[in-house]
């Protein structure tokens, strides 16, 4: 029940750091005690919602140091963007490093509540209701985070780390369209992974270039560009689904 369990925070953690947490938000908490107040409190509900269905009031204690501890790390990320003024790749390094050491807190809850052996099962209704149905809860779990986690967290992830290389034509296509069409490239290929036809993840991703065939042959940089959010967008499914699968 242990593997369950992280199931549950990390996937309260992607709801409240990505899902619940607006641009706004995002942008101001760096800057606004309020914003960074609101977004912690938001983390905190969305821990003990998560586990409700695991009733057991030790469970409450994890998450509610779980809280704690994100709402300690996004202080000190706000206070050092206070102070000091980063590049690109330095932005980009912080990123990976506050959601590492994130997990990392949720890895170290979890670990510690299986070593104490603190009872960890559903509630009974919710339980019988599971066996009833034949519910794999594991595996229905894991899809649940794979699936929050190609959606938004991906493309929030290939935004910061590409932004630097964007090379801002004036040709744009329509808007939002690039990011709805690597939410639905992400798809497909974790869906192939399911399959095991890796051989279709390559029809994919042609399918893909060819709709900006043109722009890509006479434009290296857009093409540079359009090669390094391809491959992270694939990296990044094919990572989410190797990790919790």
């Amino acid at each position: 029940m242990v593997d369950i369990l992280f199931l549950h925070f990390f996937t309260g953690h992607i709801l409240a750091d990505y899902y619940f947490q607006t641009s706004t938000m995002a942008k101001e908490k760096e800057t606004t005690f309020r914003y960074l107040l609101l977004h912690c409190l938001i983390y905190l509900v969305t821990m003990i919602i998560v586990i409700l269905p695991l009733f057991n009031w030790q469970l409450f204690f994890g998450a509610f140091f779980i809280g704690l501890i994100h709402s300690f790390i996004d202080s000190c990320k706000a206070l050092l963007n206070k102070y000091f003024e980063f590049n690109d790749l330095q932005n980009v390094l912080l990123y990976f490093t506050d959601q590492l050491l994130h997990i990392l807190t949720i890895l170290f809850v979890v670990t510690f509540i299986g070593l104490t052996q603190i009872d960890i099962s559903y509630l009974l209704p919710l339980k019988e209701l599971l066996m009833y149905f034949n519910v794999n809860l594991k595996e229905m779990l894991s899809w649940l985070v794979v699936l929050l986690l190609i959606l938004q967290p991906s493309s929030i992830t290939i935004r910061k780390v590409l932004d630097h290389f964007d090379p801002k034509t004036s040709d744009e296509g329509i808007a939002n369209a690039g990011a709805l069409i690597g939410v639905f490239e992400r798809l497909l290929i974790l869906l192939m992974l399911y399959a095991n036809q890796y051989a279709a993840i390559g029809f994919v991703l042609t399918a893909k270039s060819i709709a900006r065939y043109n722009k890509i042959a006479e434009d290296p940089k857009f093409a540079e560009y359009y090669l390094l959010g391809t491959l992270l967008s694939s990296l990044l499914v094919i990572a989410s689904f190797t990790i919790i699968f």
